[in-house]
């Protein structure tokens, strides 16, 4: 049996671009005149292996003649017939009566409800998001369907709400296999052993000699029912630029590997972790806002391993992934291989998820009073609000009045207090900092 999606909302708050970011097709008409959708466009489309029609719809308002009424008569009653709506706001306005008389009609609805959103790109109104949770509803979605922002996200929610557990579990391999993990590192660190160890066969070349590994190499293995794509990569050489002819195109190629994946595992040999090289790499995948775990390897050539020793050298020399997960593994011997791959998803999971708007605050009130901002012209800096505003890598918006004033210092004092208090440790987050002023109020 086919569930039927509505997509509900006042006018202009985006349900037809909505509609074709979810359909992957520009089937429905868009347009910034007021009332413009006035039929109900339906579109049957596979979402994670799962069958569903998604309806959109005209938008709710108040009628002025009796066309209007049959066109919300029959919105009302596709409502009913619906098993999900997605109750969707924009992001750019103030709520209306409009916005009020739509929540109260889906309230009487007993349906599955997830609350989207839309138009968040660049600036938009901060204070609608704690607006729309005194609704009782939940936390709202954050996305942009024109620019295709965090559509993946409402689509997971989708299928959470959906009645199709049994068959999301039965379907798990497909879903999963969006999980693809890059292998990098030095040339000669052992990155093809690693990755012959985890296939259980010699899916890679492996020797001494520099770049045996020159095309990417990929397998799909499963591991605690997920499944992951993982990739072995050329070696980075010294010459990171790629100077040379050879170098270049493996190091071009490695590249786009790291920002095509979700999950980089940097490999570094038990007797060489604190060369420069390292360090490069690690930026590198850094500033592509990669999740990323340090693997150190070959320790079956120690006798002993000084562990938090060599944590402490990779900190010192890479400050901005302090407390980042480092797993000591052979992947000659096979050592270490199960809690790389717990490392690995855990990371993942901890670089996909959101915080709640009101956790967030919550922090942000006891961090502010603890320890304020300096003066800005005799004049305390208020922080009003902080939200996030996508994850994968986590990205954060916080309201403040002088936000030209807040110190670079500062700056860092509070995003090094944003990893610790939530768990982000090592991972590449973003804060912007924007007026707390309604930019709209402005012309």
């Amino acid at each position: 049996m086919t569930n039927n999606i509505i997509i509900v909302g006042k006018p202009n708050v985006g349900k037809s671009s909505l509609f074709n970011a979810l359909v992957k097709k520009n089937l429905a008409l868009v347009d910034n005149t007021p009332r413009y959708t006035r039929d109900i466009k339906k579109k049957n489309f596979v979402l994670f292996d799962q069958e569903v029609t998604l309806i959109d719809s005209p938008g709710l308002f108040e009628p002025k003649d009796k066309i209007e009424e049959k066109i919300i008569r029959y919105t009302t009653d596709q409502i009913s017939k619906s098993d999900l709506i997605l109750l969707v706001f924009n992001a750019k306005e103030e709520l209306s009566n409009d916005d009020h008389r739509l929540v109260s009609l889906i309230r009487r609805c007993e349906k599955k409800k997830i609350i989207v959103l839309n138009k968040t790109e660049g600036n938009f109104n901060s204070n609608i998001i704690s607006d729309i949770e005194k609704f009782g509803f939940g936390l709202p979605i954050l996305i942009s369907s024109a620019h295709m922002k965090s559509i993946d996200i409402l689509e997971e929610k989708i299928l959470q709400n959906l009645e199709l557990k049994k068959r999301i579990k039965e379907s798990q391999s497909d879903i999963s296999e969006r999980v693809s993990i890059a292998i990098v590192g030095k040339t000669n660190s052992g990155k093809s052993t690693l990755m012959n160890s985890i296939s259980g066969q010699d899916v890679a070349i492996t020797g001494n000699k520099p770049y045996l590994t020159r095309d990417a190499v990929e397998i799909t293995i499963q591991r605690k029912k997920l499944n992951f794509k993982i990739i072995d990569t050329a070696g980075f050489s010294k010459d990171l630029s790629g100077s040379k002819k050879l170098n270049n195109h493996f190091i071009d190629q490695t590249k786009k590997k790291i920002r095509l994946s979700q999950m980089i595992l940097i490999v570094m040999d038990i007797d060489d972790y604190f060369e420069r090289l390292h360090s490069r790499i690690i930026r590198l995948v850094y500033d592509e806002n990669r999740c990323m775990l340090i693997v150190i390897n070959k320790i079956d050539k120690c006798k002993k391993i000084y562990e938090e020793a060599v944590k402490k050298k990779i900190y010192d020399l890479n400050p901005q992934i302090n407390g980042l997960p480092i797993c000591f593994i052979s992947a000659k011997k096979k050592l270490g291989i199960t809690s790389l791959f717990k490392l690995a998803v855990d990371q993942n999971l901890i670089w996909k998820k959101r915080i709640s708007t009101g956790k967030l605050n919550s922090w942000m009130g006891n961090i502010v009073k603890k320890n304020p901002p300096p003066l800005h012209k005799g004049r305390s800096i208020k922080f009003k609000y902080i939200t996030q505003t996508n994850s994968a890598p986590p990205k954060f918006n916080i309201y403040a009045n002088y936000t030209e004033a807040i110190k670079p210092d500062y700056k860092r004092f509070l995003e090094n207090n944003i990893r610790k208090n939530f768990n982000l440790n090592g991972l590449p987050i973003k804060i912007i900092y924007k007026k707390s002023k309604n930019p709209f109020n402005q012309k």
